[in-house]
């Protein structure tokens, strides 16, 4: 009797370390469920961004992040270029060339996963690396089915979870980074603001 009450009381101290040891880990902060819960509950951003090119160069605007499916990179004078994420396509608008926008499909891009309506970066099977650091986290993530077309890297920092900068690094081995600042969470952001149908138009009106 003494020996079964002794194993039952083992196996109860054993659960009891699991969960303990689950909540803490669901409690963290920078888990990637709390990361995923952000990502998830993010509906409305904007933000200014500053880039660095892998050249050196600089440049900055402002982003949009409609989620889900959308994001809109404004950039500021000189540049005054524009980029469109819309219904899985990139459209890079250039101002000193043709006003038809270069497209690009993303639906299997990784940027594209963390403007899905539901994110669940534990079983997505595109994060690569996670890193956590005090109050920063770095989620690293690439296509499994094209490993050789490089990834993005997401930063995170704050108290708790916030988008602070992206750095795509492409297969050729350069990288842009763009860092976030001042972002802010409105109610509603216009669906039109990331309508390539609609930008290309107005170009093509305007010239």
């Amino acid at each position: 009797m003494q020996v079964f009450m002794v194993k039952r009381f083992l196996k109860l101290q054993i659960l009891t370390v699991f969960l303990v040891l689950g909540s803490i880990l669901n409690a963290e902060p920078y888990s990637l469920t709390k990361v995923s819960q952000y990502l998830s509950n993010l509906k409305f951003l904007t933000a200014e961004f500053s880039q660095i090119n892998d050249d050196g160069t600089t440049s900055s605007g402002i982003i949009f992040i409609r989620r889900p499916g959308s994001m809109r990179f404004e950039y500021y004078k000189p540049d005054k270029n524009l980029i469109l994420i819309s219904a899985g396509v990139l459209a890079i608008f250039d101002p000193k060339g043709d006003q038809t926008p270069i497209m690009y499909p993303i639906t299997n891009n990784p940027i594209s996963f963390i403007l899905n309506d539901e994110v669940d970066l534990l079983n997505a099977g595109i994060v690569e690396n996670y890193e956590v650091y005090n109050d920063e986290a770095i989620l690293t993530l690439r296509d499994p089915n094209k490993p050789d077309q490089g990834n993005i890297q997401i930063v995170f920092s704050g108290a708790k979870p916030e988008l602070a900068q992206f750095i795509i690094k492409n297969a050729n081995g350069s990288s842009t980074s763009l860092s976030l600042k001042d972002i802010e969470y409105p109610k509603k952001i216009n669906a039109t603001l990331f309508s390539i149908a609609l930008e290309t138009n107005k170009r093509q009106q305007i010239n």
